[in-house]
């Protein structure tokens, strides 16, 4: 089982350094269209940093400095612990034992709006995008740039490993980076759905509680070596119950 994640708008500012070695053997796949992507927003003003990727003036200031900062690969980020998001602060990777960081990087991608392809150990620079900023090198959104490009990374993963079943715990727009029907004739993907009752209704959680229970469900995955969706399934504990005979196919439900 390959598992989806999404990246955070929040990353941890503190590089650290990075040998010209190590970088190579843990560049990102998508290390030169990245470098298109930041190199077209150098050459922007802050007023249009700004309006196009609809954020502040200071989160512009912000980004424009890290475009002039992307070249320097002798500091960098694993990628795991760059983002600080809901997901990876429930996630809590730095407090797994080495066997569990070893079984993550082998199970684990981070769908990402700048490199499009992650692996946990790649080594990363700060950004601060979203995957429908029109800001890629034919002019579309992020999500629609990195759409073959990633499907393509995706369907290489499964085939390397011999991986034939997706967790996909991804939110709408980093769900919007893969071809799902084309990767769906190489393997069976599957969702999670979270429920809550509020009176006599059942709904879906508000959104930052989705994100912190993607992170704790990913965490036991990983604490279980759940292997299958299948297996994941059967979990339960404090925060969530499955769903037994869940009604969707290909999905697995949770009461929280």
């Amino acid at each position: 089982m390959i598992i989806l994640i999404a990246e955070s708008k929040t990353m941890e500012k503190q590089e650290f350094g990075v040998s010209t070695e190590y970088y190579e053997t843990h560049k990102p796949v998508g290390e030169k269209e990245a470098a298109e992507i930041m190199e077209r927003l150098k050459d922007m003003t802050l007023s249009d940093i700004s309006s196009i990727i609809k954020i502040s003036n200071d989160l512009a200031v912000s980004l424009r400095r890290m475009t002039y900062e992307f070249p320097n690969k002798n500091m960098g980020l694993r990628t795991i612990e760059a983002f600080t998001g809901v997901v990876f602060r429930n996630f809590d990777y730095r407090s797994l034992s080495s066997s569990d960081k070893e079984w993550t990087t082998s199970k684990v991608r981070i769908i990402s709006s700048l490199y499009g392809w992650l692996k946990p150990e790649d080594i990363i620079k700060p950004y601060r995008l979203d995957y429908t900023s029109p800001v890629s090198p034919d002019d579309t959104s992020l999500y629609i740039y990195w759409r073959e490009r990633v499907t393509t990374q995706l369907i290489s993963d499964l085939q390397a490993t011999g991986e034939n079943q997706i967790l996909n715990l991804l939110p709408a727009d980093a769900a919007k980076c893969v071809d799902w029907k084309t990767v769906k004739r190489f393997a069976e993907v599957w969702k999670v759905d979270f429920k809550e009752q509020h009176g006599v209704t059942i709904r879906s959680p508000y959104t930052e509680k989705l994100k912190a229970l993607r992170g704790k469900l990913l965490r036991n995955i990983v604490l279980n070596r759940f292997k299958t969706p299948q297996q994941t399934a059967t979990f339960g504990n404090d925060i969530m119950i499955p769903i037994p005979d869940y009604e969707y196919p290909d999905r697995l439900g949770f009461y929280v």
